[in-house]
Parts: structure tokens; sequence; C-alpha cells
């Protein structure tokens, strides 16, 4: 359960994400849903093929205060990386295209997608998580971004939920609001295009910070 004051504190810092995101998939602050969104969200096994922390567990119930309406994805608790390590900040270009650039003082780990390219990034000291994934057009499970879309905009874990023609962003708390989550998703003739950051609620004088700023340096 989240308190009106964290309410109030994260919607401050989504709508400032957001700006950063209105014009990178066509986000606008009105408009049509995607085509073909299905009634319920399809099996959690597409969803997991992209979003970077499975298994996704079923959303917690909030009461009326948090945004009843307001919707999106789940993920799995955070936990300290054990998988091999590497110094990695600077630009950024993925297999597909994707730029990006890492901030400071993140490792890259060595995670992979059972489909597509994932690069995975980890702050050991603020705990903040960076997950992007690179799918190409003829891997895309059939489905996928409207399963997402629908399980986004129906998830109560979510503060705030903005989408265009092509894409969606989403940005809310997890673990009862002991974690703070933004992410973005495109579909287009290039793919489909996703990345996640994850951190504790406690640390988002950090993490706050450093989402916006790789949103900003972020094109799919």
């Amino acid at each position: 359960m989240h308190t009106k004051k964290q309410i109030k504190q994260f919607m401050a810092a989504g709508c400032l994400f957001a700006c950063f995101f209105l014009s990178a998939c066509g986000v606008q602050s009105s408009g049509g849903k995607p085509t073909a969104v299905p009634d319920q969200p399809a099996a959690t096994a597409v969803q997991n093929s992209i979003n970077p922390s499975a298994p996704l567990e079923a959303p917690v119930s909030q009461d009326a205060e948090t945004t009843a309406e307001e919707t999106g994805s789940d993920d799995s608790q955070q936990s300290t990386p054990s998988q091999t390590e590497q110094s990695a900040s600077g630009p950024f270009t993925g297999v597909m295209g994707t730029e990006f650039v890492v901030p400071e003082g993140f490792l890259q780990l060595d995670e992979s997608s059972n489909i597509g390219y994932q690069y995975t990034f980890w702050h050991p000291e603020h705990e903040i998580r960076i997950v992007v994934n690179e799918i190409a057009p003829g891997y895309i499970p059939e489905g996928a971004y409207e399963t997402d879309y629908a399980i986004a905009e129906k998830d109560p874990d979510v503060t705030y939920f903005n989408h265009g023609e092509n894409g969606f962003v989403q940005s809310g708390y997890h673990e009862n609001g002991e974690e703070i989550f933004y992410s973005k998703e495109c579909s287009s003739e290039k793919g489909l295009k996703t990345f996640w950051i994850t951190y504790p609620t406690a640390k988002r004088e950090f993490g706050d910070p450093i989402s916006v700023e790789f949103e900003k340096n972020c094109r799919f």
C-alpha cells in the first residue's frame, strides 16, 4: 500500500520521465489504443519473453487511493546479481541498432534472453538495474505487443501510463512500494524493443535522475 506522499512523489517523477518519451514512440496525451488488444492478458510466457525479470507474479491489489484504474506489468523481486560482471559506461549500440548511454558506476552482466538480444546493467552501490531487449520482427511471438499493452493497462502497481501509435510507457511501484520501476516498449518494422529500470524506493534520489537521463539518451 502506498502513502499519499509516495504517490505524489512518484507521479511527479513519472511526469518528468514521460516528457522525454512523448516523441520517442509516437506517444500522445490522448489517442486510440493499438488494435487487437485482448480483453484478457494471454499466458505470461509471452510477457516473460520480453520482460527482463521472470517469473511474472500476479499484481498485488491496492486501495482506491493509489490509482485503481491505472495499470502496468509486474516484475520479480530485485536481488544482487551473481552473473559474470564487467565494467560498463558510455555509449552503447545494440545488435539491432538500439542506442543508449550506460551511466557511470554500472557493470554489464552476462545475461541472455530466450529470444532476441538482452543487455543488462547493474549499479551495485545503489541497486539500480537496467535491462534493454531487442527482438527481430520474424522472432516476435504473435500478439506479444498487444499482450504487454493489455497487462500494462490493467496492472494496479502502475502510477503512470501513457501510449502512442506504436509504443507505451509505464512507471510505478513493486514490492508494496519498496521498489520503483520505469519501462518503455516500442513496436515497429524494426522489431520489438523494450527497456526496464528498477531500484529501491529508498534510493530514488539516485535512481530517478539516472532513469530520466537514460530515457533521454535511448534511441530505439
